[in-house]
Formats: structure tokens, C-alpha cells, sequence
């Protein structure tokens, strides 16, 4: 009965601390929306066609994916391999796409305003890619941002299995998005549906990941502030597929709708 309470303990205090951790990120963005001054527009209205905000939309739903994609297996790597540097400097990166996607959020009005001549549902469907470009970027940054805290903090080292099931796991992710890239650039979308069944895959196999986590947790094999990160990439994660599947519809109906 004792085992039983210390591990409904521990779960309890892991749950508590990410709740804390997700709810001082909702803030932060939260804060972080409220002080952002809209930026020079990239485009001239006298530069806006359709077709150019096409082309230059897919090239930016295209980067998005090849940054997170690298920026998320560098940084389940790096973590592995204890390197604050390189963890360093993939935050630098991500956080220079963070400004990118702010700046797309602020140059939204100007690139309806001609879409709109044309097709409201047009416009419509770029206000989305944007919007789901700017949850990815969030998600990347807190899947790689704890990573380098907890290293930083100089906190108890994962263990092997957890190390190992990481990278496998990093593996699965990044072959999710490499695939997605396909779609984008070849512009393959009805494989759409396949690229779900990868995501269903790999929430599958996040459901397995936490169990064993939970098992090492009842063990005593792990402590809170590791079982707290590793749920939290495992939860950062799950929030990445969802936005990069909606990214990829929202590509697909805006293409299609500027074409027809």
C-alpha cells in the first residue's frame, strides 16, 4: 500500500510540474504576443499576385518543415550527447524562424487584401497556414528548450533506455516529416492520408513510450524532473504532427483554390 501511494505521488507531482511548465509557456506566448510590433512588409502591393504568394507560400510551408525537422533531430541527438553548444545553437535557429513567422502574421492583412479580390476562401486558407506554421514553431521551441535547461541545470542524466527510446523515437519523427517535405514539394497531397497513418504510428508509439516511462517511474528508475521532460517531449511532439498534418491540408485547399 505504501509502494502504491509513493507512486501515485510521484505521477501526481509529475503531473503538477508540467501542468505549471504549460501554463507559464501559455503566459509567456501569451506576453510574448502582446509586446511583438508589427515589422517592415516583405511584399509591395503593387508586387501581389496570386500566384507569387503561392509560390512564395509554399517555399515558406517548405522551410518551416527542413528547419523543425533538423532542429528537432539535432536536438534529441545533442541532448543525448550532452552538447550545450550545439543545443545552443539550434535555439538560436529556431527562434530566428519564430521571427519569420511573425513577420508572415504581420504582413497577413496586405496579402489578403489582394487574395480577397479573387476568392475569400483563397484567403482564408492563407491565414491558416500561417497560423499553423506559428504552432509549429512553438512546439519545436518547447520540445528543444527543456532540453537545453535541463542540461544547463546540470540535472540527472537520462538513462540508457530512456536515451534509446529517444533517438528511436527522434528516428520516427523526422522520416514523419522528411515525408510531409515530399508532399509540399512535389506537390503529392493525396498522400495526405498516408502521412496520417504515420502520425497514428507514432502516437501509438508514444502511448507504449509513456507506459514504459510510468514503469520506470514505479521502479524508482527515473526522478521527477527527468519524467517531467520526457513526458513533455512526448506531449510537444504529439501538438507538431497535429499542426504539420492541418499544415498540409490548409497547402492543399490553398493551392487548389488559387489554381481553380
Amino acid at each position: 500500500m505504501e509502494k502504491l501511494c509513493l507512486v501515485f505521488g510521484i505521477l501526481l507531482g509529475v503531473i503538477g510540474t508540467w501542468v505549471m511548465m504549460v501554463l507559464f509557456r501559455n503566459r509567456k506566448t501569451a506576453r510574448k504576443s502582446e509586446l511583438d510590433t508589427p515589422e517592415k512588409n516583405e511584399f509591395s502591393e503593387s508586387s501581389i499576385k496570386a500566384e507569387s504568394v503561392l509560390i512564395k507560400t509554399n517555399e515558406d510551408s517548405s522551410n518551416a518543415i527542413i528547419m523543425i525537422s533538423k532542429a528537432y533531430y539535432l536536438g534529441i541527438s545533442g541532448f543525448h550527447s550532452e552538447n550545450q553548444k550545439l543545443l545552443g545553437e539550434i535555439e538560436a535557429e529556431i527562434e530566428e524562424f519564430n521571427q519569420r513567422v511573425r513577420k508572415l502574421k504581420a504582413n497577413t492583412f496586405l496579402i489578403l487584401q489582394q487574395l480577397q479580390q479573387g476568392s475569400i476562401e483563397t484567403g482564408h486558407y492563407y491565414v491558416q497556414i500561417v497560423d499553423y506554421m506559428r504552432e509549429m514553431a512553438h512546439s519545436i521551441k518547447y520540445v528543444v528548450l527543456p532540453l537545453n535547461v535541463h542540461l544547463m541545470n546540470k540535472y540527472k542524466p537520462f538513462a540508457e533506455d530512456q536515451n534509446a527510446e529517444l533517438t528511436q523515437f527522434s528516428n520516427h519523427v523526422t522520416d514523419f516529416l522528411n515525408f510531409a517535405l515530399h508532399i509540399i514539394k512535389e506537390s503529392r497531397f493525396e498522400q495526405i492520408d498516408d502521412l496520417i497513418q504515420k502520425r497514428q504510428s507514432i502516437l501509438e508509439l508514444i502511448l507504449e513510450q509513456e507506459k514504459q516511462e510510468i514503469h520506470r517511474i514505479k521502479r524508482k528508475e527515473t526522478n521527477t524532473s527527468n519524467a517531467v521532460l520526457y513526458f513533455g517531449v512526448m506531449s510537444e511532439t504529439k501538438h507538431l504532427l497535429l499542426q504539420t498534418v492541418n499544415l498540409l491540408k490548409a497547402t492543399r485547399d490553398f493551392v487548389s483554390y488559387t489554381k481553380s
